[in-house]
Order: structure tokens, then C-alpha cells, then sequence
């Protein structure tokens, strides 16, 4: 079963402020459900795929990458 959030909750989640919380609502970079109208929540689950989409290569990966695209036979 899906666990939802509060706003507050969320931001505990993140490690980071409220305020920023609805910054990215606003952005739409955050997925939310408002089932009363009112009071927003979000899917834990989806926060947290939310912090893995932002992940960042390493510098050994993106050589990896690099080395893969250019050692391609076309």
C-alpha cells in the first residue's frame, strides 16, 4: 500500500525546508496528490525516485560512457 506524505513530512524526507518543498511543487518538478482540494500529499515512493533521478555520474562513469560512444563501430 501506498504511503503518502505530508507536506512537513516530505520535507523531512528531503532534508530540506517547506518552503522549498513548494517551490518545487509550484515547478512542477514534484509529483503531489490533492485529494481533498486542499491539503497536499506525495507518494513516498516517488520522493525518493525523485532524489535518485538527480544523481550525478562520476567522473569514471562518464569516462566509461565516453570511451563506450567512441569506440563504436558505425
Amino acid at each position: 500500500m501506498t504511503k503518502f506524505l505530508s507536506v512537513d513530512e516530505a520535507a523531512t524526507l528531503l532534508k530540506t525546508t517547506r518552503s522549498y518543498i513548494y517551490k518545487l511543487v509550484c515547478e512542477r518538478k514534484l509529483p503531489t496528490y490533492k485529494p481533498t482540494g486542499g491539503r497536499l500529499l506525495f507518494d513516498a515512493d516517488e520522493l525518493i525516485d525523485f532524489v535518485h533521478k538527480g544523481r550525478k555520474a562520476t567522473q569514471n562513469e562518464l569516462s566509461d560512457r565516453a570511451d563506450a560512444i567512441l569506440n563504436r563501430r558505425p
